[in-house]
């Protein structure tokens, strides 16, 4: 699967781009599956006490050799060649469950803004596992912000927040997305997620993101040669592996 020249520029234009489903049914409930045995509450939360604490998890595939396949799942990996070239590694994945009457927000950010220093644009791919709208903390975005380059960011608790000065005048629109239905935006995006107002309605989404191979701090210099290959040499590798362990600990929890 390979992105149409009008979906490829309506991710240059605007920043994001409804990809529709790449996962047939089965593979989904493989996801659904493994993703609610590890994206519990008893593991880890999101959110405060007053609005509702919600499920969150990082780096599910280094919880779970079915996810990891996922990660080189071939119509993914081919639009993400699209965007970031042949050569490509794994960024980062979460899983993040606004469930029911969780109302707390994660307010206004980039993708960036949670990087120590400053690193250079990846990808950022939102696989819906619910039906997702603004009323059951879908995503919330700024069309073309991406455009703008990486905003300062300040800290409210665990989360990146640019600040109200930082935003821009533009208007807003609500991403809507179908079950199994794949988002995929910049990682300079400015976005959002509302809190779930809903009494019945999950809203579990798996965040999977890749970055060029060569990806680097421009403050520090590090090369990030601690994320695995995806792809090298525009072939998709046969498992995840990186020059260097990731170290889980050092980076969001």
């Amino acid at each position: 699967m390979e992105l149409a020249e009008k979906q490829l520029q309506e991710f240059s234009d605007q920043g994001f781009v409804n990809v529709g489903r790449i996962f047939d049914e089965r593979q989904l409930a493989t996801i659904s599956a493994e993703y609610d045995r590890l994206v519990t509450q008893e593991a880890q939360v999101l959110g405060n006490e007053k609005d509702g604490f919600f499920p969150y998890r990082a780096m599910l595939n280094f919880r779970s050799q079915e996810l990891a396949k996922f990660i080189l799942h071939p119509p993914l990996v081919a639009m993400a060649r699209q965007i970031l070239g042949d050569e490509i590694r794994f960024w980062w994945d979460q899983g993040i469950n606004k469930r029911p009457g969780s109302r707390s927000p994660i307010r206004w950010h980039q993708d960036n803004g949670y990087q120590r220093g400053r690193t250079q644009e990846f990808l950022t791919c939102w696989l819906a596992l619910d039906a997702s709208d603004l009323r059951n903390g879908g995503l919330e975005v700024i069309p073309g912000s991406h455009k703008g380059g990486q905003r300062l960011h300040g800290w409210e608790g665990v989360h990146a927040v640019i600040p109200g000065e930082g935003l821009d005048a533009s208007p807003s629109v609500g991403l809507d997305a179908g079950r199994g239905e794949m988002l995929i935006f910049s990682s300079l995006l400015v976005h959002q997620t509302p809190g779930n107002h809903t009494l019945d309605r999950e809203r579990r989404a798996w965040v999977i993101q890749y970055c060029r191979g060569d990806q680097y701090n421009e403050v520090t210099g590090e090369v990030y040669d601690d994320r695995p290959w995806v792809m090298s040499g525009g072939k998709i590798v046969d498992a995840l592996r990186s020059e260097r362990p990731f170290n889980l600990g050092r980076e969001r929890a």
